[in-house]
């Protein structure tokens, strides 16, 4: 079931509206509440207006006689960011249905039915294509014919569309359409080369919709050779900053979203992006707030030194008793903590003596439940970590949730990060 989005909104303020109306229905009806719709921008949702979905699932909200022009996103259940979808709007009223089995359905508005349209269209021909790359015997006739099929397809529409917003979206992602026969990877590669061709970053109306970013993700997490995933990556994103150049404010935009992204579960490729483009972007704009980030997630990065810090009379550098070390973050608050440190406790207790050493530094507001639950992790070197979330320690290794782990070799180089205790275990064998 979903998550219906709460009436909090209620107290969203209010304004004078006018003009257009964004109307439709909700199916089934008792999965859904409010709809809520927000002017996308690339780096934000900015909030238009909001409906109560009635008893029969039906919405009706006004937009304001000076909104801007250009996508804007209907967003339905929590989390919003799993449950929305995208409208054109330029000043005309707009009539849909939603269910959750078939999804959007436009009713009128022009520019939404034919980029609608568009998408389907283009979709069909897609599989087409893959159905055609699948069969055991290719001939050059057939895959002309629904290259030209597509081609025609795209032209058609962008004519359609000439003089509406919808045209600038589909332009950009008109694909490439090759003259010869070539293979499934040949045809890919041709894609991945012509990629860019369509795509103007410094349209206003691109600028103006998440378009050029789903685009730039889409490219670099998209061509990837298996055998190499990491080189892809460096590659692609060279590739996307050269064609991105002429636009420096987008340029930073985007190599600092995928700099998050990849900093969530790829170190090497967020100090890649940070190294060779951000860090230099960032301090030409004085963006000091982003320089700190940068430094704090380097600095606990696998592969870095791990950020030295007091242990009782020494210091975490000082340290020559175990062959590895495990620095653990976590809280006696912490109902995951409680789970996994015994865990974690009974694993160290099976292993070679001097093989690990657990240093735990617990994150707490106040020490009167930490010193009672560390009696119960006696193997452990405690730290007791004030001030919980603005802890020196835990600042330096960028921590921001409880329990996070970091794996050190006997030099206190950081050579694993793993998500919970589960795979630390698993990963075992790969820090031998």
């Amino acid at each position: 079931m979903l998550k219906k989005i709460s009436v909090f909104l209620t107290l969203l303020p209010l304004f004078g509206w006018a003009q257009h109306t964004v109307t439709g229905t909700f199916l089934p009806a008792k999965e859904f509440k409010v709809v809520i719709l927000y002017k996308v921008t690339p780096t934000q949702l900015v909030y238009e207006n909001h409906s109560e979905i009635d008893a029969d699932g039906k919405f009706n909200l006004t937009i304001k006689k000076d909104a801007e022009k250009g996508m804007y996103k209907m967003v339905y259940a929590e989390p919003q960011q799993d449950y929305n979808f995208d409208l054109i709007f330029n000043n005309e009223d707009i009539s849909l249905t939603f269910s959750l089995e078939k999804g959007v359905n436009f009713l009128s508005s022009e520019e939404n039915k034919i980029y609608q349209s568009y998408k389907k269209s283009m979709s069909l021909v897609k599989q087409s294509l893959d159905a055609y790359f699948k069969k055991a015997n290719n001939n050059e006739e057939d895959f002309l014919n629904l290259i030209a099929i597509h081609k025609k397809t795209q032209e058609q529409y962008e004519t359609a569309a000439s003089n509406s917003i919808a045209y600038h979206f589909i332009k950009a992602n008109r694909p490439f359409f090759p003259e010869n026969l070539v293979t499934k990877n040949a045809y890919k590669d041709l894609q991945k080369t012509h990629y860019f061709d369509s795509i103007d970053f410094e349209n206003i109306t691109l600028l103006n919709s998440n378009i050029l970013v789903e685009k730039s993700f889409s490219y670099v997490f998209t061509y990837i050779n298996p055998q190499d995933i990491n080189k892809s990556y460096k590659e692609n994103i060279d590739t996307l900053v050269a064609n991105t150049s002429n636009n420096r404010s987008f340029k930073t935009l985007i190599l600092e979203l995928l700099w998050r992204e990849f900093a969530k579960e790829n170190d090497e490729i967020a100090k890649y992006i940070s190294k060779n483009y951000l860090i230099d972007l960032a301090k030409a704009k004085n963006n000091t707030t982003l320089i700190e980030e940068i430094n704090q997630f380097t600095q606990s990065a696998l592969g870095e030194i791990a950020p030295d810090f007091k242990i009782n009379t020494s210091s975490l550098h000082q340290q020559n008793d175990a062959e590895n070390y495990i620095v653990v973050f976590w809280s006696s608050t912490c109902g995951h903590c409680l789970k996994e440190m015994p865990i974690l406790q009974e694993f160290i207790k099976k292993q070679p003596k001097n093989k690990f050493k657990v240093i735990a530094v617990g994150l707490e507001d106040e020490p009167e439940f930490w010193t009672e639950k560390i009696k119960e992790l006696p193997i452990f070197t405690h730290i007791y970590g004030e001030d919980k979330w603005d802890n020196t320690i835990g600042n330096s290794y960028n921590v921001n949730s409880t329990p996070t782990f970091f794996v050190l070799d006997s030099n206190k180089k950081i050579i694993a990060k793993p998500y919970d205790v589960k795979a630390l275990i698993s990963n075992y064998t790969e820090i031998q």
